[in-house]
Formats: structure tokens, C-alpha cells, sequence
């Protein structure tokens, strides 16, 4: 996984972080200002040992001074030291002082001694280091002088005779302020950095377990072929009228027109003629595809036949206001023309043949030998033909018409098409020897075209920003559907323009191929 990785995975869970890093700085302000205060005082001693009168004296005393307090500091935390320091506390009428802690340290390459004390109360605190020190400074003179006595009881001032290594107090504490409103802004940004690594794991362990398709990345891993086009969520793609279809516009419609163009170049030295389009289950697009794909490519001047293969369940017929009479099933099964069952549509050089009469033997058909001739005779009249075939993971029809077309166009819907069904579908077209042209991922939600679009911003696709959608889901400049802008109608000019370069490249090739057709139609 690499950084780009890590940086996409991250920006598709930016609600997630953002809770988490909320929740973790607003779990750290709560902890900061609801737990006991803390207050810490701090008071200082320092050893002073041998004879200062010569430099040697001098130093030989630092020396051994800086070695007795860290000795020293050991003391503190000594159960004599303990009691030592309660005694002092209750003679200054302050018992409760000493339920708090005590610690000392010794400053680098010093002979001085910090008694640290952390309290309750700022008065308790105060008292407790100041007892400490004094208990500290009483346990060490009869530390020091001990071996002199053997053990006697002497008093302090007397031992203090006896002795060249003292500890003096130099510091006393001062009343100490609260840590709360000290560390406060510590606990919060704690809290934040912490809801943010929370947030980050819990979106990479997502990503690894997640089961659904996310990305575009994922379909090319997972397939070996590229994306055609990229479907963002449309509502009106749910309308299944023709007349809805053929004045699409906006975003929506420049991604059916992007499929046409990506699939013309599918394969360049061999343009496809005829496709079947496909899904993994019901219910993820591909007759909507395969209606709208059919519209465009007619639009930019083909003749087209739109073929309802999904016998099961059809469709097709009821975008175009037919009733489910003759049709595909029909024609197959030699009981009408071909002619007779061939549709005509309010879309210019659009003709539909829908499913007909559901038979009993579906897949017998798809794959027989009048499947093959049907395809042949309308690549001999120059149609493009689209075939609006059942699911792939369902039956096998669609593996089957894809051995005798030019290939198959896979539908697959982010965020609710499985990793391991995509697989399985490119899995099913091999077995087969059935090319795959591509993929269409359809239901993209608009703001996250980004993420599935890697390569584009996260708010780019086409030529415009989706911060320019109004709330009909139209580009804000483009008026109505039907006025438009200046600048949307210079669009589709330049589109259609581009679309009759490539229906005049390519008529010298549909003519050998007629040549070459003819030979068999006359056997």
C-alpha cells in the first residue's frame, strides 16, 4: 500500500476521521477539566562537603558533594523519610499534607536537590515539599555522621559538629497554581492527534476487509481492462422513458457520450460493432446503460439496433412504449422477419428489438446458430448493435452472446458490487474466450467522483465543478434543460463534430467488411 493509497483511503472516510478526531478532543477536554486538580511544588536543598580554603578542597568537595545527593535522593522515598516528613507536618499543624507524593532528582553535573511534592491543595502541597526538604535535610546529617558515633542519639545541632558534608536548604516552595488550565490545551490536541490515528487504522482496517468495490483502481486490478465511463447517481436515469434518455444532459450525460467515445477506441486497429453489456447481479444498471449507449452512438450518426436479450426479464420495451409482442424470441425461433420485428424509436437511426414472448429455452437460443446469422445481418446492413444481456452471474446467456460480438461492456455498481463477484464475472468471460472491452461503474455519488475517479480532483470531472450543480442537479450556468449555455452548446458542437470525424474514418472499413460479408450472404 503506498502513500497515494493511504491519502485516497483516508479522504473516502473524511467523515470518519473528522468524528473521531472531534470525539478524541472532546474526550480529552472532558478528562482534562472533570479530574482532580493537580497542584506540584517544588523546593530545593544543596550539599555543601569539604574544606573550601584550597582550590584541591574546593574541588575534591564539589566532587563529593555531586555524589551525596544523588545518594541523598534516594532517601525520599524511605519509610523513615516518610515518617519523618509526617512528624514535621504535624508539628506545623498541617497532618493531612502528608497524604500527598514526594520525589526528588538531582540536576546534571550539580550538588543540588529538588524535593518535588504533588498534592490536592495548593496549602497542602506547599507544606508537604518544605517538610520534605527539612525531613531530608535531618535524615542525611545522621546519615553522614552515623559511623562517627557508632549509633548514638545526639542531637542535630551536635551532629552538625561533626560532620563536613551538610545538606542546606536553598529554596523554599512557593504556593503552587493548578495544572488544569496549564495543560488543558495538551489534553485537547492529545485528544485530537489520537481520534486522528484512531480514525486513520480504523479506515485502512476498512479498506482490507471491505468486500465491495470502492474505486476505479480496484475494477482495473480486478478485471485487467480499463474504466469506459463512470455513472454519477442520477435520479432521472430512474425515469426509463425515452424521451428522459435522448435530452439527458449535465454531467450525466457527457459520461454516456465519454462510454461512446472510450469504446470506439476500445480497439483501434478493430473499432467494435457489435457489444454485449452485462452485470454481475439484477439491478446494478446495465439496461439503463445499454439504452443510454445505444441513444448516443445514434446521435453521433450511426444506424443502431438496440437488442433486449434479457429474456427473463425485458425491459427495453417499456423505455420505448412498446407492448412485449414480437421480438427477439420470435425472429429466433423463424415464426417473423426480422424486418417485421425491428422497432423504430423517436431517436433517429435507432431501431429496438425487444425480447418477445419469454421462451422456455432462453440460453438455447442466445447460443444457437440464428443467433450468429441475426448478428451477422445487421453488421451487414451497418448497425451497431448493443445487446442488453441478463447477468452474468446468473445465467450464462451473456457469456455466450460474447463470443460471437466484438466484446463485453461490465456494469458494476461502487459501493454495492462485491470484489469477489467482479472477479468471478472476468473469471466466466474467459472460460469462454469472451473479450472484455471495459467497465462502467454506475451510482457514483457525486461528491465522491474524486475518489473513484483517481487522476481528477475531488470535486472535477468533465469540464465543470460540482460546486456549479444546482439543486436540480444541473450546471447553475446552463438555465433549463432544454435553453442551455452558450458554453454547454459549444461543447456538444465540438462533440459532434468529433463524432463525425470518426463515423467518416471509419466508412472505408465498414465497406471491405460488406465486401467481404457478401460472398457468404449469397451461399
Amino acid at each position: 500500500m503506498t502513500i497515494v493509497d493511504i491519502v485516497r483511503i483516508l479522504r473516502r472516510n473524511f467523515v470518519l476521521l473528522v468524528v473521531c478526531v472531534l470525539v478524541g478532543g472532546l474526550v480529552g477536554a472532558v478528562y482534562q477539566l472533570t479530574r482532580p486538580e493537580v497542584f506540584t511544588a517544588k523546593a530545593t536543598g544543596i550539599v555543601v562537603a569539604g574544606d573550601s580554603a584550597s582550590v584541591g578542597g574546593t574541588i575534591s568537595g564539589n566532587t563529593i558533594a555531586q555524589q551525596r545527593a544523588v545518594t541523598y535522593t534516594k532517601l525520599v522515598g524511605t519509610q523513615s523519610m516518610a515518617q519523618k516528613t509526617a512528624e514535621i507536618l504535624k508539628k506545623r499543624g498541617m497532618p493531612e499534607a502528608a497524604n500527598g507524593q514526594l520525589s526528588a532528582s538531582v540536576p546534571a553535573d550539580t550538588a543540588f536537590i529538588d524535593i518535588e511534592a504533588t498534592g490536592g491543595t495548593a496549602k497542602d502541597t506547599q507544606a508537604l515539599a518544605n517538610a520534605g526538604l527539612s525531613a531530608l535535610i535531618s535524615e542525611a546529617l545522621r546519615m553522614e555522621t552515623y559511623a562517627q558515633t557508632g549509633g548514638a542519639s545526639k542531637s542535630d545541632a551536635e551532629l552538625a559538629k561533626m560532620t563536613t558534608v551538610h545538606v542546606l536548604g536553598y529554596e523554599s516552595a512557593s504556593l503552587p497554581s493548578g495544572d488544569r488550565g496549564k495543560s488543558l490545551i495538551i489534553y485537547v490536541v492529545g485528544g485530537l492527534v489520537a481520534g486522528f490515528l484512531v480514525g486513520a487504522v480504523v479506515a485502512v482496517i476498512r479498506k482490507q476487509f471491505d468486500a465491495k468495490i470502492r474505486d476505479q483502481a480496484t475494477v482495473e486490478e480486478l478485471t485487467g481492462s480499463g474504466i469506459l465511463s463512470v455513472i454519477p447517481d442520477d435520479k432521472r436515469l430512474a425515469e426509463q422513458r425515452e424521451k428522459s434518455i435522448v435530452h439527458l444532459s449535465g454531467v450525466t450525460g457527457e459520461a454516456f457520450r465519454q462510454l461512446r467515445t472510450n469504446l470506439r477506441f476500445a480497439n483501434v486497429d478493430n473499432p467494435p460493432r457489435a457489444v454485449v453489456i452485462t452485470s454481475a447481479n439484477p439491478g446494478e444498471g446495465k439496461s439503463t446503460v445499454s439504452t443510454h449507449l445505444a441513444v448516443v452512438i445514434a446521435q453521433a450518426g450511426e444506424k443502431v439496433v438496440l437488442i433486449d436479450a434479457d429474456m427473463r426479464r425485458p425491459v427495453q420495451h417499456k423505455v420505448f412504449g412498446a407492448e412485449a409482442g414480437v421480438g427477439l424470441s420470435q425472429v429466433l425461433a423463424g415464426d417473423v422477419s426480422l424486418d417485421d420485428a425491428l422497432m423504430k424509436t423517436e431517436t433517429k437511426r435507432l431501431q429496438v428489438l425487444s425480447a418477445g414472448r419469454i421462451p422456455p429455452n432462453p440460453s438455447e437460443l442466445l447460443g444457437s446458430q440464428r443467433m450468429k446469422d441475426l448478428l451477422i445481418e445487421l453488421r451487414s446492413r451497418g448497425y451497431f448493435v448493443v445487446i442488453d444481456a441478463p447477468p452474468l452471474l446468473a445465467v450464462t446467456d451473456a457469456g455466450l452472446l460474447g463470443t460471437i460480438t466484438d466484446g463485453t461492456i461490465y456494469v458494476a455498481v461502487v459501493g454495492r458490487t462485491h470484489r469477489d463477484q467482479v472477479s468471478l464475472v472476468n473469471k466466466r468471460l474467459e472460460q469462454v474466450g469472451a473479450p472484455l472491452l471495459g467497465s462502467v461503474l454506475t451510482r457514483v455519488p457525486r461528491k465522491k467522483m474524486g475518489d473513484v475517479l483517481y487522476g481528477y480532483g475531488a470535486s472535477m470531472y468533465g469540464y465543470r465543478s460540482y460546486s456549479d450543480y444546482d439543486k436540480h442537479g444541473y450546471y447553475s450556468s446552463y438555465g433549463t434543460e432544454e435553453q442551455g449555455s452558450e458554453e454547454s452548446l459549444a461543447v456538444a458542437k465540438d462533440s459532434s463534430r468529433a463524432d463525425e470525424d470518426l463515423v467518416r474514418t471509419r466508412k472505408k472499413s465498414r465497406t471491405d467488411f460488406d465486401a467481404a460479408i457478401t460472398p457468404r450472404r449469397a451461399k
